[in-house]
């Protein structure tokens, strides 16, 4: 048995499979909580003999339990917006979308704005984006937008209209307006900062405040609320942690508020958005950016904490705008990009944040981008080698030069086997087979000893943990494709990945992400045994209870 102390627990957790995901990834029967700590660990036998007469019990009845899923990367208010608008996920044809969208817009008035998201061309039967016209039949008097899972939107003729978008409207800088080839009409399907001519005129309210929130961001009233909202569907899911990337002086805020209001159901870190994370950004505001917070990562408690700096690079892979060495199946030349910073001041970024105490997190795609995120990290560690927690985002082609320099300075990964789940359905179109094989190499990661944690990016793919763990496992999408399994994991690492790494990602591993005594009680009931689950049922799996802080928060 382990224990933390003689104490008479609140809870004991009996007859359950319990996946500690401890240093030797040990299983046992039964968990005892008292107050907000798990207190020991053991038998049933064991473990129910420290009940005391008010402690309540629970049978598992042989189902999985499991630490609280952290998240380790997810755009809670966006998703929130979404969630208060429509879900676009498991769609597959346009039709089943246009019904979703006529359906919702009945509930509303006239003229009010219905947002949605997210899709990806390859889940509709189509395959192709919902354009204009799509939108239109199913919502001739709202104006309404569907954001792509990156890099794109889709819109109607009321919200073209809104934002005074016509055939004679000129593409934005590093945007770009879809026309129609033959009229040179607005097709309704908008691509990088042209995104931000719409967003920009929806109602929220929106605009600039003292806090910092920018154009097309919320006010802080919207953002508690689309927070609040985002929140209320995670913990069905057993989500207890939440890494919030490219965050703003308003979001933060209004973190705090529902912190203060007794309204946060999830343990947050953030990381304040810096140089490539925004459309359009400030450089002069960016470059004072970490002399502005007055302190650096970790600070905060185990509510809400800060964690590193969120920059980016390239763009997406099914967006045509990852930086990479090689060409898209069927293309011989590569594509011109605009990358989202100046790639020759890179070095300069993350050195100086390295100095000032800051880690950093950075979107990389393309091998590219991958090499010159690590090497520039390797060398400001190398120059300063004190402790961090520098890692790089999504990562899906690592050359063995990166994993190399990765594993030697500890560099980590945070990566989505949600992508496999949402987009490999469409990977046979853009890639060989063999850069379908290396994609997103979980299994690379794991031989080259570098810390993975595993996250959805939602809203730019769903949220739902499980689809995430089945896809790390079988590297299959929603309709079946596989990308090859060379790459592919085993449950008990994917699940390490859910939970335990997440908190290493942020350096807090001493006090959550395991099932082991002194450790905070996040626990998750599952409706099955994972030991017994086989890998094409993982996607079905369901939440039973979530219990954050000691208490539970959702019980199904």
């Amino acid at each position: 048995m382990l224990l933390r102390q003689n104490e008479t627990p609140d809870i004991i957790f009996y007859n359950a499979t319990v996946h500690t995901v401890n240093e030797n990834d040990e299983i046992y029967q039964a968990v005892a909580v008292c107050r907000n700590r798990i207190t020991a660990v053991g038998d049933n036998e064991e473990i129910c003999a420290l009940a005391g007469p008010h402690t309540q019990k629970i049978d598992c009845h042989a189902h999985s339990l499991i630490p609280g899923i952290h998240d380790g990367h997810n755009h809670i208010w966006e998703a929130g917006l979404m969630y208060d608008g429509i879900v676009v996920f498991g769609i597959d044809t346009i039709a089943g979308l246009q019904e979703k969208i006529a359906r919702r817009v009945a509930c509303m008035e006239p003229g009010q704005w219905l947002q949605g998201g997210s899709y990806i061309e390859s889940q509709f039967a189509e395959n192709r984006a919902p354009n204009r016209y799509d939108l239109d039949a199913a919502s001739p008097e709202n104006p309404v937008v569907i954001e792509r899972i990156f890099g794109a939107s889709s819109v109607n003729s009321l919200a073209l209209a809104a934002a005074g978008i016509t055939k004679d409207t000129p593409d934005p800088q590093k945007g770009r307006i879809e026309r129609d080839p033959q009229t040179g009409e607005p097709t309704g399907v908008l691509h990088g900062n042209a995104v931000l001519l719409v967003r920009e005129v929806m109602p929220g309210p929106f605009g600039s405040d003292e806090f910092g929130a920018g154009k097309g961001e919320p006010s802080i009233e919207v953002l508690e609320q689309s927070i609040a909202l985002a929140l209320s569907e995670y913990k069905k899911y057993g989500i207890t942690s939440v890494s919030e990337p490219g965050v703003s002086a308003a979001v933060c805020k209004a973190y705090h508020n529902l912190r203060r209001q007794a309204k946060l159901s999830c343990r947050i870190d953030l990381m304040p958005n810096w140089y490539g994370f925004t459309l359009m950004q400030d450089e002069a505001v960016l470059s004072s950016l970490i002399d502005t917070y007055h302190f650096s990562s970790g600070y905060g408690d185990e509510w809400i904490r800060y964690t590193s700096l969120k920059m980016a690079i390239d763009g997406g892979l099914t967006s045509g705008t990852a930086l990479k060495s090689w060409p898209y199946k069927g293309e011989s030349d590569l594509r011109q990009l605009t990358l989202r910073l100046d790639i020759d001041k890179l070095d300069q970024y993350i050195k100086t944040a390295h100095d000032s105490g800051w880690d950093v997190g950075i979107h990389v795609m393309g091998d590219v981008a991958i090499e010159k995120a690590v090497d520039a990290m390797y060398k400001a560690i190398k120059a300063n080698p004190r402790p961090h927690r520098h890692h790089i985002i999504h990562a899906y082609y690592p050359t063995a030069e990166a994993l190399a320099k990765m594993g030697e300075v500890g560099i980590m990964a945070s990566v989505q086997g949600s992508f496999i789940y949402g987009e490999a359905d469409g990977y046979d179109q853009i890639l060989t087979k063999e850069k379908q094989e290396e994609f997103l190499p979980l299994n690379s990661y794991q031989k080259a000893g570098i810390v993975c944690s595993l996250s959805t990016d939602m809203p730019c793919a769903d949220v739902n943990p499980f689809w995430n763990l089945y896809a790390a496992v079988t590297r299959k999408g929603m309709r079946g494709h596989c990308l090859g399994t060379r790459e592919a994991i085993t449950l008990p690492q994917a699940l390490r990945m859910l939970t335990l790494n997440g908190a290493i990602q942020n350096g807090e591993e001493s006090y959550k992400g395991s099932i082991e005594p002194g450790k905070l009680a996040d626990l998750v009931l599952l409706d099955r045994n994972l030991l017994t689950t086989d890998n094409e049922s993982i996607k079905n799996i369901q939440v039973e209870k979530t219990m954050l802080d000691g208490c539970f928060i959702y019980e199904r």
